[in-house]
């Protein structure tokens, strides 16, 4: 029999800062933004992400340059150039391909691999972690909507006639109407993927129960408005992507009609769809970790 050595590796306790919550909160933040943007992954998980955002910006540097090229703001909105409005609606399509990767790989992977319990074994609570998850998808997707926007207004402002001030002067009304348009867009989509991917442990198949749920029962909620019987028209409100769109149109005055303007619904309608998808996915979500923690 051999004799037993104990070896002396060294150990030592931890002597850094504790920063305790806060830094747990901040941690799980940080990494949320690394995974959905594929941060120190393969670069094959780069490609999709990295490609949609660099999609949303080039295309609001083409409708800079097609109302350049026209020479005219005014002139070129009268020929149906997109502006703030149409760019929303340009690049919302972008977003939805977008959410449907980042919200499963947000919440999924962490559930399905047992790791948990050993976030929750530290000083960080299930809101807290809810809530980290919640700030890097709203950083990034608001982030898509926001700076190719930025960029718009302020090409814009480079060509208009009257001078870069004055045109930033004249349109102080946009500093809030993206912002309003942008949250309703982030909310109703992050309730919507928020609460798939708390009950669905594949990431593919939340991302296109996602999708399915937004496109195609989109088509069918409109479908359903356009019965007969009593009460149809209340399907129209389950078109839920529109009601971003809706918002979106009564703040930058766009004519286009959804099936809730069409069945009669006001836009305070879609704001309290909005509203209440975010209350009722956001309760589901966190009684649903409440029990796995």
């Amino acid at each position: 029999m051999t004799d037993q050595v104990i070896y002396d590796r060294g150990y030592r306790t931890y002597e850094g800062e504790r920063s305790g919550p806060a830094g747990a909160r901040k941690a799980v933040y940080k990494d949320g933004i690394r995974r959905v943007l594929g941060l120190g992954r393969k670069a094959r998980q780069k490609i999709f992400p990295w490609s949609l955002i660099s999609i949303a910006v080039i295309a609001a540097a083409v409708f800079i340059g097609i109302h350049w090229a026209i020479g005219n703001i005014e002139e070129s909105l009268r020929e149906g150039v997109p502006t703030y409005g149409g760019l929303f609606d340009f690049y919302s399509g972008i977003s939805l391909l977008f959410i449907a990767l980042a919200g499963p790989q947000l919440l999924i992977p962490d559930r399905t691999k047992g790791v948990l319990s050993v976030y929750f074994s530290r000083p960080l609570t299930v809101d807290g972690y809810l809530s980290s998850k919640v700030g890097a998808f709203a950083t990034i997707v608001g982030a898509i909507y926001i700076v190719p926007q930025v960029v718009l207004h302020l090409g814009l402002a480079l060509i208009a006639d009257d001078g870069f001030l004055p045109y930033l002067g004249d349109t102080l009304d946009i500093l809030w109407k993206v912002p309003v348009t942008t949250l309703a867009f982030v909310a109703l989509h992050g309730a919507v993927v928020f609460t798939l991917s708390a009950v669905i442990d594949r990431t593919g198949l939340a991302a296109a129960a996602f999708l399915g749920l937004l496109v195609a029962g989109g088509g069918i909620a409109a479908r359903v408005a356009e019965a007969g019987f009593s009460g149809a028209r209340f399907a129209s409100l389950l078109a839920l992507d529109q009601h971003p769109r809706i918002i979106r149109d009564h703040l930058f005055e766009n004519t286009v009609e959804y099936p809730a303007e069409i069945a009669g619904f006001e836009v305070w309608a879609s704001v309290v769809v909005i509203v209440s998808l975010v209350a009722i996915g956001g309760l589901f979500v966190r009684q649903r970790y409440r029990r796995l923690a």
